[in-house]
């Protein structure tokens, strides 16, 4: 169409215009500006939906049977997509506002919320402004990724009493059709997409940072494979450069990493510089939202990735959005080692709380008590597998940058966790740190340069 190159929703308009779905004027031009009125609204929905009636007719006193758009409203009313006012009054020339046109695509297509991002105050910052009716159907869209809002990008906001224009309805009605799997969604790099509200079918991102290999004892350990939730990508936990966190990867996440850090004196790490590499990858099972959740993962500590390693389990529990709690077993299975000892295993349990203090920016606290890796430096020396307190704590300054420490029950270390989203269901994640820049230095100074990176997926 001639005027929609300039246009924001011009990548939604053309995927739609292109099949037929939706059509312009006479004169060639789709007028994307221009605001659109219930019946114009109406005739759209029977473009873009096979309108299967679960209710019976109604007779609006406003809608005679002569009028231009009569049937098409007749069937968008039936079909449950729209509906009228008080006093039999349908108003069809009416300019529908965005949030009512949202609730129309939501309850025709019969999409529900679920408890994955429960409060429209999570989602925008002018949420106060949702009317009651809106604020599930909003939640719904926004977690099938139905929701677009051209000045989300700048300010967050919805504006769900702004007159939608017919560009406004055009991308909503695109992402609509994307959810129920008859279009392709929007190429990745297309500039529309910073216009679709994060959901809860974002990309999940795993967040594998440096192993705490101190001697023999520990190599094979599974520490810095933490996975941020898919389910909270604007606000994802922040936290963790040696140690877990309490929440952890669900069905549908896998993830892959590794992470390196500078060698340690030889008195604590005898085995020389084979020790300063892990490999790891897991995989989510279960739900913690709705029921509790299993990480399971592999890490190895060596020169390849066969040559030692272990078998990691983490159950983790979800209360809400932003509280976790969660016990782990890693080196539950073990391979190449050669006494049953090595390395011990760790047993931990841990919570992790978040306190939001913007749209993508939290405070994450993380308290737990382990043994195995957790121990402090006299029980690694005699080989005692006793119980210590470990715990880190972070700040996400957005949805890509964060800062973090982290206290493993022995030495105190700081990182830098960085987080490139790559695709609509792919994040990257890269840590650099400083490890032990403090706490036990029996053996002399022994801070050192780590590097962490790993990449997430979300199926």
């Amino acid at each position: 169409m001639s005027d929609t190159s300039s246009s924001w929703a011009e990548p939604f308009i053309k995927i739609l215009a292109d099949r037929n779905i939706i059509v312009g004027y006479p004169d060639g031009t789709y007028r994307p500006d221009q605001p659109i009125t219930r019946a114009e609204f109406a005739a759209m929905l029977n473009k873009a939906f096979d309108l299967q009636p679960i209710r019976q007719s109604r007779t609006f006193a406003d809608v005679p049977p002569t009028y231009w758009a009569a049937s098409v409203i007749d069937r968008a009313y039936r079909a449950g997509f729209l509906a009228g006012y008080p006093n039999n009054i349908f108003g069809p020339n009416r300019n529908i506002i965005r949030i009512e046109s949202l609730v129309a695509l939501v309850n025709g297509s019969k999409l529900q919320p679920d408890s994955t991002l429960s409060r429209v105050d999570e989602l925008f910052t002018d949420a106060a402004q949702v009317p009651a009716y809106g604020r599930d159907a909003i939640v719904a869209a926004t977690q099938k990724c139905v929701s677009v809002s051209v000045s989300y990008p700048t300010n967050r906001t919805y504006d769900p009493n702004r007159t939608a224009t017919r560009a406004d309805v055009a991308a909503s009605l695109h992402q609509i059709l994307v959810a129920a799997g008859r279009l392709p969604a929007l190429a990745t790099d297309s500039p529309a997409q910073k216009y679709i509200v994060n959901c809860g079918t974002a990309p999940s991102v795993a967040k594998i940072t440096e192993a705490d290999i101190l001697n023999r004892t520990s190599i094979g350990t599974a520490p810095g494979i933490v996975v941020s939730s898919g389910r909270k990508p604007l606000n994802a936990p922040a936290g963790g450069i040696t140690t877990p966190t309490a929440f952890g990867a669900n069905w549908g996440d896998i993830f892959a990493g590794a992470g390196y850090q500078d060698n340690l004196p030889v008195a604590l790490a005898p085995n020389g510089s084979d020790n300063n590499t892990v490999y790891g990858g897991g995989i989510g099972l279960g739900n913690s939202k709705t029921f509790v959740g299993l990480e399971a993962s592999y890490t190895s500590a060596g020169t390849s990735i066969a040559q030692r390693g272990g078998v990691n389990f983490k159950l983790h529990k979800q209360f809400g959005d932003n509280l976790s709690i969660a016990a782990g077993w890693e080196n539950a299975i073990r391979n190449g080692y050669t006494t049953a000892n090595d390395p011990r295993d760790t047993y931990y349990g841990a919570i992790t709380g978040i306190l939001p203090v913007g749209a993508t920016s939290n405070f994450t606290a993380t308290v737990g008590a382990g043994s195995g890796r957790f121990r402090n430096f006299n029980d690694l020396i005699a080989d005692n597998n006793n119980v210590n307190i470990f715990g880190s704590l972070g700040f996400r300054f957005s949805e890509n940058i964060a800062v973090a420490a982290d206290y493993n029950g022995r030495n105190f270390s700081v990182g830098l966790p960085l987080t490139v989203k790559l695709g609509d269901t792919i994040g990257l994640q890269v840590t650099p740190a400083l490890l032990d820049i403090a706490g036990d230095q029996t053996t002399g100074p022994r801070s050192r340069f780590g590097l962490g990176g790993g990449i997430g997926i979300h199926f």
